[in-house]
């Protein structure tokens, strides 16, 4: 039909293959479901070798000597107390480069190097000798893992379940007296719901105090709908928390905020949305304070914060839920200093499906498998 009004060349038609620099693959997970992916394996190495090429052409040691590749940067390295010299404006230049190149690679989905690059992009202004060295670590363990780790995410279209949270024994709590007419945000012109139901489950994190040269905490976000990540989100705080309980409710202000963000825009898309968005936390406290209504906040100055969550909660836009800080898969979001190699290993292999098929070469030229 299409080619009854455009001009388009035959060999151009076909599944796609490529967004925006990500490739896209139909895949078999070894449980047999087939659903789509993407990667950006072409992207990274054209990356890398752009980095290799520009370091000999300066007479630098090639990418292999920075490093045996485990991890983006040593977890010992902090950039924010390096005291290296400072980079003169050509290199300066360059590592701001190589910055936003890492930050696309982030978007399209390695999202493995995504606390290392946040912490390298708070230098960008006055770059130091130590940043533009971490920065090609981070490029020799893409370089290292591109084969065994693609960074492959699965738009698994199945949903996870999440009944247990909405039913966990507090649904029957009144939320009325302490919120009153507290409601989601519904665009009053949204189309009609149509489709399967989706819905959104989001893991929280924060790095109380994480950055040792003026104490900001750090805050992560791993967004899925149904179970497919598809939003990621790694940043310093802007203010400085005296206890672990605030910062992580200043991550869970933000984290509402997407959410309120996303399931607007599901419902302007016309998605069906079941039930609130499960939110994932590890804190015991925060868990309390944000879904019992009668819980007390101590600390005053984190009120906006508290109000803000417990009000999305008592409209039924979230149901905040403790999960063991082992489960929390946004610990990868916030720590660059993850105990022992197998951690950030494992959470990277929970949220990557690299051990799929890829079934992009058994596909027909109409697109279907």
């Amino acid at each position: 039909a299409l080619m009854k009004i455009y001009l388009i060349r035959k060999e151009s038609m076909g599944p796609p293959n490529r967004y925006l620099g990500a490739n896209i693959d139909r895949i078999q997970t070894e449980d047999g479901q087939v659903m789509w992916s993407t990667t950006c394996v072409d992207y990274c190495r054209g990356a890398i070798g752009n980095v290799e090429a520009m370091l000999r052409e300066d007479g630098m040691n090639p990418l292999k000597t920075y490093g045996d590749g485990k991890r983006p940067y040593p977890s010992s390295y902090r950039p924010e107390i390096d005291v290296t010299k400072e980079l003169d404006d050509e290199n300066t230049q360059r590592f701001q480069q190589w910055i936003g190149v890492l930050r696309w690679a982030i978007e399209l989905g390695r999202i493995d190097i995504i606390t290392e690059v946040s912490n390298l992009s708070c230098h960008l202004c006055m770059p130091r000798e130590g940043h533009l060295d971490a920065v090609y670590r981070i490029f020799r363990y893409l370089q290292k893992n591109l084969e065994k780790n693609p960074g492959r995410i699965a738009f698994d279209p199945r949903m996870v379940n999440n009944k247990h949270v909405y039913e966990d024994g507090n649904e029957n709590v009144h939320w009325e007296e302490f919120y009153p007419g507290a409601k989601g945000m519904i665009p009053p012109d949204m189309p009609e719901p149509l489709g399967n139901l989706v819905e959104v489950s989001t893991y929280v994190d924060a790095n109380h105090a994480g950055n040792l040269l003026n104490r900001r905490s750090h805050t992560g976000i791993l967004i899925y709908v149904n179970n497919a990540p598809i939003i990621w989100y790694s940043k310093r705080q802007n203010t400085v928390e005296s206890s672990s309980f605030g910062s992580e409710f200043v991550a869970l202000r933000v984290a509402t905020e997407m959410i309120e963000s996303l399931r607007y825009k599901l419902r302007m898309f016309g998605v069906p949305i079941i039930g609130p968005a499960a939110v994932y936390c590890d804190n015991k406290s925060v868990v309390t304070n944000a879904s019992v209504p009668v819980s007390v906040l101590n600390k005053r100055h984190n009120a906006i914060c508290y109000h803000k969550v417990r009000e999305a909660q008592a409209a039924g836009t979230i149901k905040v839920v403790w999960i063991p800080g082992t489960s929390n898969l946004a610990d990868l979001f916030t720590k660059t200093t993850l105990a022992g190699g197998n951690v950030k290993h494992d959470i990277v292999e929970t949220i990557f499906n690299n051990q799929a098929y890829v079934l992009e070469r058994e596909l027909g030229s109409d697109g279907e498998a």
